[in-house]
C-alpha cells in the first residue's frame, strides 16, 4: 500500500497544484468583471454555466502553454534531479510563472476599458519602458485591491503548493514513473492548447470565446490575458482572405480613388489645414451630440465649435486606441484584427495626409508633448508625410511637465499656434493632446475650477477643452488663421456610464468637426455618417488635390449620406454601420445585425430574421470586400499608389 501510494504522489499533488491554478484564474476573472461590470451587460444566472465552461476551456489552455517546461523538467528522467535543491527551484518556477500570469489577467481588468480588448502580444510594441513603467507605477497605488489580490494569489500559490515526489530508489519504477508522467503531461498539454482532442476540432483561438456568451462584448469575459498574449505572438497580422476574384472585388470596393483634374481648392488660395485629434473626447461627453445628456457636458467650447463648423449625424472613430486613431485620421487606414503601428504591417509602405499635401507645396508638421518616441508616432507620422515633428524635447520647457505623459495641454497648444505662424503657407499641421489620458491629472492651479466628477476623466476632459478654447482665442490673432481649415476629433473614446454608449457601437463614437471661419458652405449637422478614415479623402477634395490617392474612406463633401458608413474592428468580429443597422462579421458568418432605430441598446440580433435578409446580405457583401481589400493589401504591401505610380 505504501508503493503504491508513493506511486502516486507526484500525480496527485500535479492535481492539486493544477486545480488551485484554476481556482486563482477564476478568481481574477471574478475581478475582471467586478471592475469593469458597467462596461456590459449584466450576467444572468442562466448563462453563468455557459460562461464558466468556456473560461475553463481558456484557463486550461493557458495553463498548458504556461507550464509545459514546469512538467518537463519535473518528469525528466534523472534521479540526481529528485534532491531538495531541484525540487525547490521548481516551485520557485511554478510560483513565479504563474503569478506573472495572474499578474497580467488583473492587470487587464484596469486596461480594459482604454482598449476594450483582452491585451494582445501588440502590448509591448505599444509601449515605450518609460510609458509602461509610468502607467504601472500608477495603478498600483491607484487599485491597490486588485494588488492585495494579487499579493494574496501569490502567497497561496507559494503556500499551498504541493512538491510532486518521485522516489529513484526503484529505478525500474522511478523510469517507468517519469516516461509515463512525460507522454501523459505532452497529452494533457497538448489538449488544454488545443482545447480538446476532437481532430475534428478547430484549435481554440480567442474568437471561439463568443459561443459560451449571449453578447459579443462578454467574449472577453471568457478569455484570459496570458492565453490572448500567446496566441497572437508569432500568429501572422492579418488572415489572408479571399471572398471574391480580383476583378470582382474591385467592382464591389476599392479604397483606391481615381485622379480628379478638374478638382480645385474651396478658395482660391490653397488653405492651411490644421488637424487636431484630441485624447479621449468620445461623443458622451458632449452635451450638443448625446442626446442623454439632459445638457450636462463637459466639452463647452467644443459644443460651441461644432454649432459653427460642419458635423454629422453619426460620427465614429475606426479604432479604440492613439495608435488606431494615427493610422485611421492621417493615413485612412482603419483597424482591423491588429493596430498597423504595432503590427508586421508597420513596415509597409503606404501614402498619408503629408505626402499628398507635400505636392501641392504644403510645408508640414506634427505636435505631441510626449516624450520623443512614445508610442512610435513620431515615426508614424514621419511615413505619412509630416516633414517636422515638435514634441517635449523641442518644447524644452520641463516646468509645464505633467510628470506622466508630456507637456500640459495648455501650454503645449500656446506652442502650438505660435509654431504655426513661424511657417510658410499654406501649411498642414497635426495636433495630438494628452492631458485627458489617465492617470487623469489636471494642474494644480485648476483643481477648483474643473473639480472631480462622476468619472475621474471628467475634469480632465473640461481642462483640454478650456486649452482648446485658449488655443483659439491666440489662433483668431494669427494671420493664418482666417484661410485655415480646421479638423478636430476625438482620438478613441475612454470611461463610459451612457448604457447608450457601453455597448459595439457606442464605443466608437466621436465627434468629427470640419471648420473653416471663412467658408459658409461648412455649417450645421449634415445626415449620414463620419468616420475617422473620411478625413482624409474629405481635405484632398478640400484643398484640390488632383491626383490619385489610396483612402479606406471617402469625400464627406461628395459623397451621398445613404453611401456613408463606418467600419471598426471589435473582440474577434468586423463591424459595418450602414444607415440605421450594425452588422458584425467574423471572418466567415455573419454573427449579429441590429437596427439603430428601435434597438440602440444593440439587444434584439436580427442575423436571423428572415425581414432582415436583404439588408444582411447586402452589408455582408461590402463588409466582405472591405476586408479582402484591407488584408490582401496589408500582407502584400500593397498601401501605396505613389510608391506603385512612381514604379512604373
Amino acid at each position: 500500500m505504501t508503493n503504491k501510494l508513493q506511486f502516486l504522489q507526484a500525480p496527485l499533488a500535479l492535481v492539486g497544484n493544477l486545480l488551485l491554478l484554476v481556482g486563482c484564474y477564476m478568481l481574477t476573472r471574478a475581478a475582471f468583471y467586478v471592475e469593469n461590470q458597467a462596461m456590459f451587460e449584466p450576467v444572468v444566472v442562466s448563462e453563468l454555466p455557459s460562461l464558466l465552461r468556456g473560461g475553463l476551456r481558456f484557463d486550461l489552455a493557458a495553463i498548458a502553454y504556461t507550464n509545459a517546461l514546469y512538467l518537463i523538467l519535473l518528469y525528466l528522467p534523472w534521479p540526481w534531479k529528485e534532491r531538495r535543491g531541484w525540487r525547490w527551484m521548481l516551485r520557485g518556477l511554478f510560483v513565479i510563472i504563474n503569478s506573472i500570469c495572474l499578474a497580467s489577467n488583473l492587470a487587464d481588468s484596469v486596461y480594459y476599458p482604454f482598449i476594450k480588448r483582452r491585451t494582445t502580444a501588440s502590448v509591448f510594441r505599444e509601449f515605450g519602458g518609460g510609458d509602461f513603467l509610468d502607467v504601472f507605477t500608477v495603478e498600483v497605488v491607484n487599485h491597490w485591491y486588485l494588488t492585495l489580490l494579487f499579493v494574496v494569489l501569490a502567497v497561496a500559490l507559494c503556500w499551498m503548493y504541493r512538491t510532486p515526489v518521485l522516489h529513484p530508489e526503484k529505478r525500474g519504477r522511478y523510469y517507468t514513473a517519469c516516461g509515463v508522467g512525460l507522454l501523459l503531461s505532452a497529452l494533457a498539454c497538448f489538449a488544454g492548447m488545443r482545447g480538446g482532442l476532437d481532430p475534428e476540432q478547430r484549435p481554440l483561438h480567442n474568437g471561439m470565446a463568443r459561443e459560451y456568451v449571449m453578447q459579443p462584448a462578454k467574449a472577453v469575459l471568457v478569455q484570459n490575458t496570458p492565453f490572448s498574449i500567446i496566441r497572437t505572438s508569432s500568429k501572422k497580422s492579418y488572415p489572408t482572405v479571399q471572398y471574391f476574384t480580383p476583378e470582382a472585388l474591385d467592382a464591389i470596393y476599392t479604397p483606391v480613388h481615381p485622379a480628379n483634374a478638374a478638382a480645385e481648392p474651396k478658395d482660391r488660395r490653397r488653405p492651411n489645414v490644421v488637424v487636431i485629434l484630441l485624447e479621449s473626447f468620445a461623443s458622451e461627453y458632449s452635451a450638443r451630440l448625446n442626446p442623454y445628456s439632459e445638457g450636462v457636458g463637459y466639452m463647452p467650447f467644443l459644443d460651441s465649435l461644432m454649432a459653427q463648423g460642419l458635423t454629422f449625424e453619426t460620427m465614429m472613430a475606426n479604432g479604440l486606441s492613439s495608435i488606431d486613431a494615427q493610422a485611421s485620421v492621417f493615413a485612412s487606414i482603419p483597424m482591423m484584427v491588429e493596430s498597423l503601428m504595432s503590427s508586421q504591417a508597420t513596415m509597409n509602405t503606404f501614402d498619408g495626409l503629408g505626402n499628398y499635401l507635400k505636392q501641392m507645396g504644403y510645408h508640414t508638421a506634427y505636435f505631441h508633448g510626449a516624450d520623443n518616441g512614445s508610442l512610435s508616432i513620431d515615426g508614424f507620422v514621419k511615413a505619412c508625410g509630416m516633414e517636422h515633428y515638435y514634441g517635449r524635447n523641442e518644447y524644452d520647457n520641463d516646468t509645464d511637465w505633467d510628470h506622466h505623459w508630456g507637456i500640459w495641454d495648455e501650454p503645449f497648444m500656446q506652442y502650438y499656434a505660435r509654431m504655426m505662424t513661424t511657417m510658410a503657407q499654406p501649411f498642414c499641421t497635426g495636433l495630438f493632446t494628452l492631458t485627458s489620458h489617465h492617470p487623469f491629472q489636471i494642474p494644480e492651479a485648476y483643481r477648483d475650477t474643473f473639480p472631480e466628477g462622476r468619472l475621474p476623466i471628467y475634469k480632465t476632459i473640461r481642462y483640454t477643452d478650456h486649452a482648446l478654447r485658449r488655443f483659439f482665442e491666440t489662433a483668431r490673432q494669427q494671420p493664418w488663421y482666417d484661410n485655415t481649415l480646421f479638423v478636430i476629433t476625438g482620438d478613441h473614446t475612454n470611461l463610459q456610464e451612457t448604457p447608450a454608449y457601453v455597448n459595439d457601437y457606442g464605443r466608437f463614437q466621436v465627434p468629427v468637426l470640419f471648420y473653416h471661419p471663412a467658408d459658409s458652405t461648412l455649417r450645421g449637422c449634415r445626415p449620414g455618417i463620419a468616420q475617422q478614415i473620411d478625413i482624409l479623402p474629405t481635405v484632398l477634395a478640400y484643398v484640390g488635390y488632383q491626383g490619385e490617392y489610396l483612402a479606406f474612406g471617402n469625400d464627406l463633401l461628395s459623397t451621398p449620406a445613404e453611401e456613408t458608413e463606418a467600419v471598426g474592428y471589435i473582440n474577434g468580429l468586423y463591424q459595418l454601420v450602414q444607415g440605421t443597422h450594425v452588422l458584425q462579421f467574423d471572418g466567415e458568418h455573419a454573427v449579429a445585425l441590429y437596427d439603430l432605430t428601435y434597438d440602440p441598446l444593440l439587444q434584439a440580433n436580427l442575423v436571423a430574421s428572415p425581414g432582415a435578409k436583404d439588408t444582411l446580405r447586402r452589408m455582408e457583401r461590402r463588409l466582405k470586400a472591405i476586408v479582402q481589400q484591407y488584408t490582401t493589401r496589408m500582407n502584400e504591401n500593397r498601401l501605396s499608389v505613389m510608391n506603385q505610380n512612381q514604379k512604373e
